[in-house]
């Protein structure tokens, strides 16, 4: 079964032409969190009690080495990278997953025999999420058919030639739109690239691939910060919801994806939950 468009793009993919409403919206973003950061000193200032949130753990974060704490700049680009990478992707990754094993009636019925086999019928805890290897499988290939964020770019800092391309220079400045799309469901990368199938990411076949095939996180040392967390989420969420519900297609096909700074359905995806009988 082929799941999303024919085409390597998913309608709206393309960059946007509009960097001014892009750059007022990220500028007034910066501005509120800058605003938030500068209440929380103030509270501290005057003797007010840590939350022990997030801010709290940047404004005590330390360099192991030089010892040397953040500024205010640094503290909100961190913020804005929680943020902005952090919202709904957990969920859109999980809502696609979900579409995919409800198509999938077999394979979700197998997840859900490993997940009663790992409790043994009690509430998921951590240590059983090691244990769930088809689980993390399903969401692996659910991230490959549906990339939470299915392009990322990227700002070039010295000028190279990409030799592969006879030689093309590369400028400083320039932007690469590495398309992580297009690379899940590339034919030479893959086999039968639009079919649901988590064995792809049995140990001895993710061994025979190129490392970069599969990037949902992106890769090297921009890498996802939270790319850990998230696949434990992921399965933890997967866990809780299979070891007690089956969920049926409400409507007939999956809905086509679209670019909206995460890859979404472009019509709702419905789908029915029905407990486990």
């Amino acid at each position: 079964m082929e799941h999303g468009r024919r085409d390597p793009w998913p309608a709206g993919l393309e960059p946007h032409p509009d960097r001014t409403g892009a750059r007022r919206a990220a500028r007034r973003l910066r501005e509120m969190l800058m605003a938030m950061l500068a209440r929380r000193r103030d509270e501290l200032a005057a003797g007010g009690a840590q939350r022990g949130d997030l801010l709290d753990r940047l404004l005590d974060a330390r360099d192991p080495e030089s010892g040397r704490a953040m500024d205010d700049s640094e503290i909100v680009d961190n913020l804005i990278t929680f943020v902005a990478a952090g919202h709904e992707t957990t969920a859109q990754a999980l809502g696609w997953t979900l579409d995919l094993l409800a198509r999938h009636p077999r394979v979700m019925a197998e997840v859900s025999a490993e997940i009663d086999a790992v409790t043994r019928g009690g509430c998921v805890l951590p240590e059983h999420l090691v244990h769930l290897v088809l689980t993390r499988r399903v969401l692996e290939e659910g991230m490959r058919l549906f990339p939470p964020a299915p392009i990322i770019g990227r700002e070039v800092q010295d000028g190279f030639a990409l030799e592969r391309l006879g030689g093309l220079e590369v400028e400083p400045v320039a932007t690469i739109i590495v398309p992580i799309w297009a690379v899940h469901r590339h034919r030479r990368l893959w086999d039968e690239p639009g079919q649901f199938d988590p064995d792809r990411f049995l140990p001895e076949r993710v061994a025979s691939r190129h490392r970069y095939t599969w990037l949902p996180f992106g890769v090297g040392p921009r890498v996802c910060i939270g790319a850990g967390f998230a696949m434990l989420e992921g399965m933890a969420i997967l866990a809780v919801l299979l070891a007690r519900l089956r969920f049926v297609p409400a409507d007939p096909s999956t809905p086509a994806p679209r670019m909206a700074i995460t890859l979404r359905p472009a019509t709702p995806l419905r789908l029915r939950p029905l407990l486990r009988g």
